[in-house]
């Protein structure tokens, strides 16, 4: 990218750059922003703050890896359960550091900003001897693999260097939710029409084997309340309730902002669009942080937890009608959202971020 260019990019590699457009101010910084090849978080809080950067007068670039994550294809998580699968290995640790340092040696950013599960990012800021800092996208994630710090510091070993501290720790939630140095909200659109009084959305991680998208349309279908439901392309050959939209993709944030309940695997993007638009949910987690995010939901009385393994349209369809129910979900859920409106706006990390460096 040259100096003054008036695109945020995002790179799996050096030659190959996504634009995004933003507005061209003076430069004043080189932030890289670092990300695994992940959708949901890439594209909610990455794409959107690089874009902030670069209305602040900087230069932003977000660098990830081609895609490649995934379930097994063996694993059916109505039979089989929650996956046991950790999201991070040393050599994965390892490609990300490596793949930052390929582009960053020629880029050469003043600092490095991360989002919570890549670990590249700080590594490779490290080996440049640059700042690096933490975008806290799903504060639960770390506490999933035992010995974390000790796979992290194996890798920084091969690389040749020691631990340092982010020089500024940035949260989307807050305090009830997770502590960080820095709490930002991330707005979204509260108007959402009033096309559905239940949301439902179980991200891409489903394998083909799996049934728990038809479990949940026929869940819908015996509430009765007008719902829709992102099902994923291809051709669907499940049920078809009257009440039950079904979409490929759906507007999850704006929908969110008039719905009463969200049916959802509790990934963390997902549930901090319905915490900020108080929507109190119905969580059924699959894999990696989002147990954990569905307890914290149960917790704070924002919502139930339901497991998977085993789940039948009948008990999923009782949750729901639970939840749309019982007033006090809805009380907490507005009262959790109300706390959330007060945080400062995510756009500000960027002169955060400047004061810090």
């Amino acid at each position: 990218m040259e100096a003054g260019d008036d695109s945020v990019t995002v790179t799996s590699s050096i030659s190959q750059l996504y634009p995004v457009v933003a507005a061209a101010k003076l430069v004043r910084m080189r932030v890289l922003l670092t990300s695994l090849p992940i959708r949901s978080h890439v594209e909610p809080v990455m794409v959107p703050l690089a874009t902030a950067f670069r209305e602040k007068g900087h230069e932003a670039v977000i660098a990830t890896a081609p895609s490649g994550l995934g379930p097994p294809p063996s694993w059916i998580p109505e039979r089989d359960g929650v996956l046991k699968v950790p999201p991070w290995s040393g050599e994965l640790v390892v490609a990300s550091a490596a793949n930052v340092l390929d582009f960053a040696r020629t880029w050469r950013p003043d600092v490095i900003l991360r989002e919570t599960s890549d670990y590249g990012g700080q590594i490779a800021a490290e080996v440049l001897g640059i700042p690096h800092a933490l975008l806290d996208i799903a504060p639960f994630a770390p506490l999933e693999i035992p010995l974390l710090d000790e796979l992290v510091d194996k890798v920084r070993a091969r690389f040749g260097v020691g631990a340092t501290e982010p020089a500024l720790t940035a949260g989307l939630t807050p305090a009830f939710w997770h502590p960080a140095q820095h709490h930002f909200h991330v707005p979204i659109d509260r108007d959402g029409g009033g096309q559905a009084e239940i949301v439902a959305s179980f991200g891409a991680q489903l394998t083909a084997g799996s049934q728990l998208r038809h479990i949940v349309v026929e869940a819908l279908g015996q509430v009765g309340a007008r719902s829709v439901i992102a099902i994923g392309h291809g051709g669907w050959t499940g049920p078809r309730p009257s009440n039950v939209r079904l979409e490929p993709k759906i507007p999850q944030q704006r929908l969110l902002g008039t719905a009463k309940v969200f049916v959802t695997h509790a990934g963390s993007s997902g549930v901090r669009e319905a915490l900020t638009a108080g929507v109190p949910m119905v969580a059924v987690p699959l894999f990696a942080d989002q147990p954990r995010n569905a307890e914290r939901i149960q917790d704070l009385i924002a919502g139930v937890r339901v497991d998977v393994k085993g789940l039948t349209a009948t008990a999923l369809a009782e949750r729901i009608q639970h939840v749309l129910n019982t007033s006090t979900y809805h009380v907490v859920a507005e009262n959790l959202a109300a706390q959330i409106a007060d945080l400062e706006d995510f756009t500000n990390i960027p002169d955060h971020l400047v004061s810090a460096v």
